[in-house]
């Protein structure tokens, strides 16, 4: 909301408003690098570390468990997002 604001700002103060869309452009990038990137990192490191543990191994996509769904993360675990789980959040 912030970045509005002084996108609003750099608007009605800038003849040719190249400020407020070099503000949006911005922080939409950051926003979307860093709102997903780091905590993708994040997982992708605890689970480097962690391995798979029996609540992952109980853990289930479509009814079948993730170690069976998804074989190339067995015995290693994995930070996994099914297809289709994403649509509530946005």
């Amino acid at each position: 909301l912030p970045d509005t604001f002084a996108s609003r700002l750099a608007a009605q103060q800038d003849e040719t408003a190249d400020n407020s869309i070099g503000n949006i452009t911005g922080s939409n990038s950051v926003n979307v690098f860093l709102g997903l990137g780091l905590p993708w990192t994040m997982a992708a490191l605890h689970w480097s570390v962690a391995g798979p543990t029996p609540e992952w191994k109980a853990t289930r996509a479509n009814g079948v468990p993730y170690e069976i769904a998804y074989p190339q993360y067995q015995g290693r675990g994995g930070f996994i997002v099914p297809a289709g789980s994403l649509a509530i959040s946005v």
